[in-house]
């Protein structure tokens, strides 16, 4: 998906929650938060290998890969860039996404918790040299320049399931809020 988009393709990650439509319950996936963490992380360093090009060899608690090569290599080098979600509050999130590209909360309900957040993952990369991402989604005619203020990079606008064919072109026919 990166050559198609000429080196545009960001990757976002996160465990998932069967507690909205029981989606993990009904696939027979793994339900303990722990567990997911540990096997998203396993699998992102499984990617991160695979992005190179070279062949992957992996055993681990959850996957073994034998061989594995993933070709053609990303444009995006040394990877596609991999943004982190998780809920506002939850440390175990955070300390994952300060080992990739970038953070997107979850149910963020004000810009005050994004400053929290923004804190945290300043003092998490206090070392990092590369640049970092906040993506946030906001309702609808929100005012992004608070949250960009706390922190954030990107903003999508967030549509409630049902939305209208008509209230998505307007927002696109609106483009994008300036900074």
């Amino acid at each position: 998906m990166d050559h198609p988009g000429g080196g545009r393709l960001t990757l976002e990650v996160g465990l998932g929650s069967d507690h909205f439509a029981g989606e993990l319950s009904a696939t027979g996936e793994q339900l303990d938060d722990r567990l997911r963490g540990q096997m998203l992380d396993e699998s992102l360093e499984i990617l991160t290998a695979a992005w190179s090009g070279q062949p992957v060899h992996h055993r681990g608690e959850h996957y073994t890969v034998d061989g594995f090569s993933f070709l053609p290599r990303p444009v995006q080098r040394p990877r596609v860039p991999v943004w982190v979600a998780g809920f506002p509050g939850s440390s175990r999130p955070l300390r994952r996404a300060a080992r990739y590209d970038g953070f997107f909360p979850v149910n963020l309900s004000h810009p005050d918790q994004l400053a929290e957040i923004t804190a945290v993952l300043a003092g998490l990369r206090e070392h990092a040299t590369t640049p970092y991402d906040i993506a946030i989604a906001v309702p609808p005619g929100t005012d992004p320049a608070p949250y960009a203020k706390a922190g954030a990079t990107w903003w999508l606008t967030e549509f409630e399931p049902g939305v209208s064919l008509d209230q998505v072109r307007g927002v696109i026919r609106d483009g994008p809020a300036s900074r």
